[in-house]
């Protein structure tokens, strides 16, 4: 993100629960962050009252800002919760059920009660249109007017919220879409033509891509219409955090919502990114735990893993987007027992309104907070410094009355139970993003940040073996500070399938030069400069007869480059899947291009203390049943540069809970501020101080 030398920059991440708010002075490298509970329709407003509030410390006014970026977790949270737009689908005649054929796979080998997610579109939506090109975009069989005439007074009857349009070879083609598209306006609704969302080959990907897309379409223009007196205050120069790494304009954004899907978490990926080269990390584990979901990433030698292969809510989105595995755990997830009687914590979510039960806002749910609270591994006076008071005692009757009761169990015990099951939770996605990928999390280290991050990361860090975990200074709003520092991206991808060591370079020259002028055509139009713009391509490869493919980086656009990443895909093979063969053929599957316009911040933190303070308290913290712990509370802004201290103990900061257990040892680490915690262990016994103990380095 670019803008003047002397102009304010601010980054928003906009989750279930609460809003983060970061403002910078680049120039004067300072920082003030906000929390503001997210009331959907108000966001706008309440972001531009954090924002003037936190530009009157910087004693700068608002006129000043200069540019901002949103991150928002609206897309991933619609999906997770099952909450989207009343679709309709127009495809090609005998391809109405793709949707429901799908793969032909089950959800689970062994689970018999396991079900699918729900299809996008129901039967009755999805209509069909006589039409067929074949796979060179030759028309064998001309698009039928009068049958698509006859499905435009269809679904004008319908009246859904939005409408996909995906034919079979659309991909290779796009004038039949396009067409269907111009009979469609008339209706005046959101319309995802697969072309544009996602044009390459496999339909049901492709097909469901495109579907959610337009789901999502009025979940986004609602997000969007709730930031309009945002942008109106920043002249336009508002942008949304995308999926992949980089932001994009609002327009974008309302066109393509499913390349949001992963927004907010992207922009943590980014900032663990920069914490990792500070720290000269090469494998690095990232758990952000927010009030709606937990998100996790593996990254190797300082790269994002961008992956199209990935799901959402059990929903396959085929779109680019950084390597991020989401689950609905949180600490808004509610706790519930299921029919069977069995203690469930997810996917649904308590929110903001009501919210946890300890909110006072009409809550009744138990949810993941209360159990903090409940074990006083939270303060009731201690988030957002001190001005958001909990109630412990609510938090400990809906325990007892929704969970304990029913299980007989004591509430200290439905407490843990609780942390356990979420804790369980996040444990199998950190697996999933490690060791399923053939990385060992033992050599990794786990950079915790989100509101709860640090009260799970520890216990998650433990179920797994990983040594240590890395809790950034700003940890409740990383996210946001990660996208103060994305670039504005444009991204593009088109099926060529090829014989790697066949491609002509006259041939790889007019793809990638048909790709290029229509990504800056929608650059330019969006008012950026093509001169500004930088280029990335990559390539999805296979070897011939796999059916999935891993994405490399093509380093130039001639032969040498693609003999480059020849050299990258076995590579990268031999490391995901512990083989690679240097004499099978590759096939090249799919282009991928991202233009950006480079962003110049990279945000540090402030100087902290020459000294560190001490504690300021002392807690009675329940880490089991029978296992209460007198934890002193130190304030982590009073914690200087190189101080260490051994658990159990508690830091507390304004917008997040850091809890070490028993013989855990942290320190904060010079130049980032950030706190390293050794897990108990992992570690020999001279490591440990006398519980509770601590001294400056």
């Amino acid at each position: 993100m670019s803008t003047n030398a002397n102009g304010l920059l601010a980054a928003v991440d906009v989750g279930g629960t609460f809003i983060d708010v970061v403002l910078a002075d680049p120039a004067r490298r300072i920082m003030r962050i906000d929390k503001v509970l997210h009331r959907p329709g108000q966001q706008g407003r309440d972001i531009i009252d954090a924002l003037t509030s936190l530009a009157a410390t910087m004693e700068r006014p608002l006129a000043d800002l200069a540019a901002v970026v949103v991150g928002t977790t609206v897309v991933t949270n619609a999906l997770l919760e099952n909450r989207l737009g009343r679709t309709a689908l127009v495809t090609t005649e005998g391809f109405r059920d793709v949707l429901e054929i799908a793969r032909m796979t089950r959800a689970s080998s062994y689970d018999l009660h396991k079900r699918r997610a729900p299809v996008v579109v129901p039967r009755e939506r999805r209509v069909e249109v006589p039409e067929r090109l074949d796979h060179d975009g030759n028309v064998l069989r001309p698009l039928d007017e009068a049958a698509l005439a006859r499905v435009v007074e269809a679904l004008r009857e319908e009246k859904p919220d939005a409408v996909a349009v995906c034919l079979l070879y659309s991909f290779v083609s796009p004038e039949h879409e396009k067409r269907v598209a111009e009979s469609l306006a008339p209706l005046g609704v959101p319309l995802s033509l697969s072309s544009e969302v996602l044009p390459v080959f496999r339909e049901y990907e492709r097909a469901t891509a495109t579907a959610l897309n337009a789901a999502t379409m009025p979940i986004m223009a609602a997000f969007l219409e709730g930031l309009e007196s945002l942008g109106a205050d920043v002249g336009g120069r508002c942008f949304i955090m995308g999926s992949a790494g980089g932001s994009m304009t609002r327009s974008e954004a309302r066109r393509f919502p499913i390349k949001c899907a992963m927004s907010g978490p992207a922009g943590g990926v980014v900032a663990a990114r920069q914490l990792a080269e500070l720290h000269e990390l090469d494998l690095v584990l990232t758990l952000d735990v927010g009030g709606t979901s937990s998100d996790v990433a593996f990254l190797r030698e300082g790269r994002i893993a961008i992956t199209d292969e990935r799901r959402i809510g059990g929903y396959p989105v085929a779109v680019a987007s950084a390597e991020i595995e989401t689950i609905g755990a949180g600490g808004g997830s509610i706790a519930h027992l299921d029919k069977a009687g069995l203690l469930k914590v997810g996917p649904q979510s308590a929110g903001a309104s009501p919210g946890p039960v300890c909110y006072g806002r009409g809550g009744t749910e138990p949810t993941v907070t209360d159990a903090h609270l409940a074990l006083n591994r939270l303060s009731p006076s201690g988030m957002l410094g001190g001005s958001f008071a909990l109630d412990r005692e609510a938090a400990i009757r809906a325990i007892e009355e929704k969970v304990a009761a029913p299980l007989g169990v004591s509430w200290q015990r439905a407490a843990h139970g609780i942390l356990q099951v979420t804790t369980a939770n996040m444990v199998r996605a950190v697996r999933t993003m490690s060791v399923e990928r053939g990385q060992d999390p033992r050599r990794a280290t786990l950079v915790a940040f989100g509101g709860a991050g640090p009260l799970h990361a520890i216990d998650v860090a433990r179920a797994l073996d990983i040594p240590q975990v890395l809790v950034p200074f700003y940890t409740g709003v990383f996210s946001a500070h990660g996208i103060l520092s994305v670039d504005i991206s444009y991204d593009t991808q088109r099926t060529w399938l090829h014989d790697l060591a066949a491609v002509a370079q006259e041939d790889l020259a007019a793809i990638t030069g048909e790709m290029r002028s229509g990504l800056l055509a929608r650059a330019e139009a969006d008012g950026l400069d093509p001169a500004r713009l930088h280029e990335d391509w990559s390539l999805d490869l296979r070897y011939r007869g796999q059916s999935y493919a891993l994405t490399v980086a093509l380093p130039g656009l001639d032969l040498a480059g693609l003999a480059a990443a020849r050299r990258a895909f076995l590579a990268e093979h031999r490391a995901r899947y512990g083989h690679a063969s240097d004499t099978l053929a590759v096939e090249l599957l799919n282009l991928r291009l991202r233009v950006s316009e480079p962003s110049a911040v990279n945000m540090g933190v402030e100087p902290g203390p020459a000294v560190s303070g001490g504690p300021l308290g002392a807690r009675r913290v329940h880490f089991a049943e029978d296992d209460i712990a007198e934890c002193p509370v130190y304030q982590r802004a009073d914690l200087a540069e190189g101080w260490i201290g051994c658990g159990p103990l508690i830091v507390e900061q304004f917008d997040s809970v850091t809890v070490l257990g028993r013989g855990d040892t942290v320190e904060v680490l010079p130049g980032s501020r950030a706190l390293l915690v050794t897990i108990r262990s992992q570690q020999g016994p001279e490591a440990a101080l006398p519980e509770g103990e601590s001294h400056e380095a």
